[in-house]
């Protein structure tokens, strides 16, 4: 989808239209980077006015704040409600938090570049940072759980929650690469991402 109007185009009640500028903006900077992103083209995309962007962001800076915690709050959350509907267990939690975030990263693709790229994360203010921060020291205190419990002891604990993280976001970026060909996995993708994060944080078994 390009930046001229779209021709099922319509004009959006107020109630909604902070909602569909974000959605917007996230598949203009996933599809056309973020020098492509402005009010005016958001609202020549949805049939709006060229100043009703304006009601809920004054600037394009308010825009890309408010499109970073979109972001990061959706990511935030599906790890963490994942990681809730589980056990004390921490190989369990973390095989969760895995599932929860790989799968929002994969089914939310045009959100999951804006939460990867690095141009967008500048606009995050200090609440969502620390909330991000919190999220980081969470995973790596139950990447410790895991270790304690016999999972890879003899790795340095920082290398394994390297590990641990980087394969999910690593998964989701080259599935999300306009090179890969996602019919190659042939499979639904609870399956794949249970599989996937069985190979990182294997709980089956045990």
């Amino acid at each position: 989808m390009t930046t001229a109007a779209r021709s099922d185009a319509r004009p959006y009640h107020h109630g909604a239209l902070r909602a569909s500028l974000l959605a917007r903006a996230a598949e203009v900077v996933a599809e056309q980077g973020l020098e492509a992103l402005t009010l005016r083209g958001l609202a020549r995309d949805l049939g709006v006015s060229h100043g009703a962007p304006n009601r809920h962001f004054r600037t394009r800076e308010d825009l890309l704040a408010a499109l970073a915690e979109e972001a990061a709050t959706q990511a935030c959350e599906a790890t963490l409600s994942a990681m809730a509907e589980v056990g004390d267990d921490p190989w369990v939690r973390l095989n969760a938090m895995g599932r929860g975030y790989l799968k929002w990263a994969l089914e939310n693709r045009p959100l999951f570049r804006v939460f990867t790229h690095p141009d967008v994360s500048r606009f995050a203010d200090e609440s969502l940072v620390a909330r991000m921060q919190e999220l980081d020291s969470l995973v790596a205190e139950t990447v410790r759980e895991t270790q304690a419990t016999g999972r890879h002891p003899q790795v340095h604990p920082e290398l394994l929650n390297l590990y641990t993280t980087a394969v999910p976001w690593g998964i989701a970026m080259i599935v999300d690469h306009p090179g890969y060909e996602a019919s190659r996995l042939n499979m639904d993708i609870d399956e794949a991402v249970a599989q996937l994060i069985e190979l990182v944080v294997p709980i089956a078994g045990r």
